[in-house]
This record gives structure tokens, C-alpha cells and sequence, in this order.
């Protein structure tokens, strides 16, 4: 086996991980979507019938919230120097110290999260359901559209876990600043390339013409759709966004321990 990769090194990390980090945040998410579910029961069970509404289970933003924290604080022994020196440090590679910030990151944490939905998402049905005899709603945890939206979480997620190796500390403003500068330098260059390919715009821009956007003529966003740049950014966001910045993100470890 190589040397720069040992199972034993990988356990020794994920201990660690998981009794400092992962378990005191898992506690906390459980207390606080369990007193959410417990005061959906109090009021579900105060209100008075007010006609055949089916009651929800949407504690969804609490699970992308507490991803969100967890995630850009994966890497908070860089907020610190001296935790900064001791985690660089370790006795394990990078690959061994990226990989268990990921793992944790990436697979733990949905698992962790699938696991607390399921059994709190029963207790409230239990409840409401059969103990009032409420309507509730019929939940697939596993949808087509929730997996399209924990794919783009996941996304989104991966850029702030580069994010939180890349800065010590502010990582969480820091991304959504570069973020934002990132996002209008692009829609500024769309802009540019539209401007320059598309007389139909330079046209309505100057106003020397009407451009219908009705029937005869496509609308600029429609040919737009087209155009490789857009191509390009769907399908880097779509596949290869999360695996580049989990990369850089090792690449920037491996910097820091030079």
C-alpha cells in the first residue's frame, strides 16, 4: 500500500473528526430539529380544525443551514496558529487529511442528515398522524427533486469547503464576496459576446430597431441557450464544479504544509 495512504492513518483522523467536530454539531442540529417537531406537535395540537390541510414536514433549511456551518468549519484548526501548526503538522499526508475532511463533509453528513429526517419526520407522523389523526404529507426523501437539489447543494458545498482551507479565518463572507465578483466578471463577459455576436441586441440596446420577442424572432435569452459559454458553465456546474474545487482544495492544503 502506499505509503501516502493508510486506512489506519484514515481512522486514526476520522476518530478525531468525528468526537471533536462532527458528533458536537450533530448534537446540536438533533436538539433544535427536535424542538422545532416538538412545537409543531403543541401547536398542531391547539389549532383548531380549520378545514383538510395536510401537515408538512419542511425543516429543509435547517439541514442546508447546519451543512453550511459544518462545512466552513471543517477545516477550523487554520483559524488558530497554533491549532493551524499542530493540523499541518499531523502524522498523515495530505491526501489522508483532505480525504477525511471530505468524507465527513460529503458523505457523513448526508448520511447523518438522512438519519435524523427519517426518524423525526416518523416521530412527527406518529404523533399528528395516528395520535391526532391529522393528515400528513407523504414524503420520498429520495425524489427526483430533492436529489437534484442535494446535487447542487453538494456543489455549492464543495466551493465553500475550498473556501474554508483557502482562508483562516471570515471564510464564510470571503466566498460569498468572491462569489459575487465571480458571478458579475461572467455576466459581464456574456454580456460582451452578446453584444459583439447579436445585432438583434446592439439594435434594441440603441433602440434603431424593434426586435420582437414574440413569435417571429427568438429572444436573446433562447439564443443565448445555444452559445458554448453558456454550454460550458452548465455543464462545469453541473459535472465537474464539485470534483475541481475538492482539488483545489487539496492543492491548498498541500501549499499551506510547504
Amino acid at each position: 500500500m502506499n505509503s501516502s495512504f493508510s486506512l489506519k492513518r484514515i481512522g486514526w483522523l476520522s476518530r478525531k473528526e468525528f468526537f471533536e467536530s462532527f458528533l458536537p454539531h450533530f448534537k446540536i442540529m438533533t436538539i433544535v430539529v427536535s424542538s422545532l417537531v416538538l412545537l409543531r406537535c403543541i401547536i398542531e395540537y391547539f389549532k383548531k380544525d380549520i378545514g383538510p390541510g395536510v401537515v408538512t414536514f419542511d425543516y429543509e433549511g435547517v439541514y442546508i443551514v447546519f451543512g453550511f456551518i459544518y462545512t466552513i468549519n471543517l477545516f477550523s484548526e487554520l483559524k488558530l496558529l497554533s491549532t493551524r501548526a499542530d493540523f499541518l503538522s499531523l502524522p498523515a499526508s495530505t491526501e489522508e487529511k483532505v480525504f477525511t475532511k471530505w468524507l465527513f463533509g460529503n458523505v457523513f453528513y448526508w448520511l447523518g442528515v438522512i438519519l435524523i429526517f427519517t426518524v423525526f419526520f416518523l416521530v412527527q407522523k406518529l404523533i399528528i398522524g395516528y395520535g391526532m389523526n391529522k393528515p400528513t404529507e407523504a414524503f420520498n426523501l429520495f425524489s427526483k427533486t430533492n436529489l437534484t437539489g442535494l446535487h447542487y447543494l453538494i456543489v455549492i458545498f464543495s466551493i465553500y469547503f475550498f473556501g474554508a482551507a483557502t482562508f483562516n479565518t471570515g471564510a464564510w463572507y470571503k466566498v460569498i464576496l468572491w462569489g459575487i465578483v465571480l458571478s458579475l466578471a461572467y455576466m459581464i463577459l456574456i454580456f460582451l459576446f452578446a453584444y459583439a455576436l447579436f445585432p438583434e441586441m446592439r439594435a434594441e440596446l440603441h433602440g434603431t430597431t424593434h426586435v420582437n420577442y414574440g413569435v417571429n424572432n427568438a429572444p436573446i435569452d433562447l439564443m443565448l441557450e445555444d452559445f458554448w459559454i453558456i454550454k460550458f458553465a452548465k455543464f462545469f456546474i453541473q459535472y465537474l464544479a464539485a470534483p475541481f474545487f475538492w482539488f483545489m482544495t487539496y492543492l491548498k492544503i498541500k501549499e499551506k504544509e510547504v
